[in-house]
């Protein structure tokens, strides 16, 4: 077994969507590179479309077009369809799933595409932007979020991926037990009066045993990966893939890091925090949470 640091990536699409929603599809399957042509045809074979929603065309068009004009009003509540009017200037963005269910709408659309710098330079494409963040947490942090999440989901799977023994180190954690875990997985003789150390001791050795029963069902029982992951600790890491607009991240935000609605999780803070920051470095504006009672981190 061994423990490994929460993390957030920001995955930047760059202008080809496709090999994007490749990159985000392979996550499922634990593998970090492929033919991207190849997983692109499997997705739309298989008609497993919804990973095309990481993937975003972003179009500037003028009024002037007044089929352009019939064809938003169509369309303007579909699900993966968005745009903002002004000045006589359509702004739209629309995901790769919605752009597979409305071929010929999108392909009237198609030539109205620009560069994302292009889109993201305007001060309307600004804040319409989609954003893919890749997360490196505990199963039970990414329920939290899926839960909360419009479905723009790509995270591996335990039905097909074997898993290693990992934890995603949970937030009680200090960077001292962590480290010392991994330096010296058999680590008993270290547990003195310590409060923190013999709970680290205790919880490790659980999780240890889950990991063991997990591997026995399938390597001695032959028991289905789907089936016997249900012995997996909750903090088992994981990696999910998430694409969301910069509003739809702002109101993911608001729930799993300044707790709008309760108090949330402090794994999931810790998380919601690292793509706050991300946003933040882009140039978005959030509030301080300095007003709240923010778990800190332990060292």
């Amino acid at each position: 077994m061994k423990i490994i640091e929460p993390k957030v990536e920001l995955w930047q699409q760059g202008n080809d969507a496709k090999a994007h929603v490749a990159r985000c599809a392979r996550v499922c399957y634990g593998r970090e590179t492929g033919n991207d042509e190849a997983t692109i045809k499997r997705l739309i074979n298989d008609g497993h479309w919804s990973m095309f929603r990481h993937g975003t065309y972003y179009m500037i068009a003028n009024d002037s077009d007044k089929d352009l004009e019939n064809l938003i009003i169509n369309h303007a509540n579909t699900i993966g369809f968005s745009y903002h009017y002004e000045k006589h200037i359509y702004y739209i963005t629309v995901n790769g799933n919605w752009a597979l269910d409305h071929k010929i709408s999108f392909e009237y659309l198609s030539k109205y595409i620009v560069p994302i710098e292009d889109f993201r330079n305007t001060e309307i494409g600004f804040h319409m932007m989609r954003y893919t963040f890749c997360v490196d947490t505990q199963i039970s942090t990414s329920r939290e979020l899926n839960r909360v999440s419009p479905n723009n989901i790509a995270e591996k799977s335990t039905r097909y991926v074997y898993e290693d023994g990992t934890i995603c180190r949970p937030h009680w954690m200090s960077d001292e037990i962590a480290t010392h875990f991994n330096e010296e997985p058999l680590f008993a003789d270290w547990i003195d009066d310590n409060i923190e150390h013999q709970k680290a001791y205790h919880y490790i050795s659980s999780c240890n045993d889950s990991f063991f029963n997990y591997k026995a069902l399938i390597d001695e029982f032959g028991m289905h990966r789907q089936d016997a992951r249900g012995v997996l600790p909750l903090d088992t890491a994981t990696r999910c893939v998430y694409t969301y607009s910069l509003k739809e991240w702002r109101a993911i935000i608001d729930l799993r890091y300044y707790g709008t609605t309760g108090t949330p999780h402090p794994n999931c803070i810790i998380i919601a925090g690292m793509i706050r920051n991300n946003l933040m470095e882009l140039g978005y504006d959030f509030r301080d949470r300095s007003a709240y009672n923010i778990p800190k981190r332990r060292k």
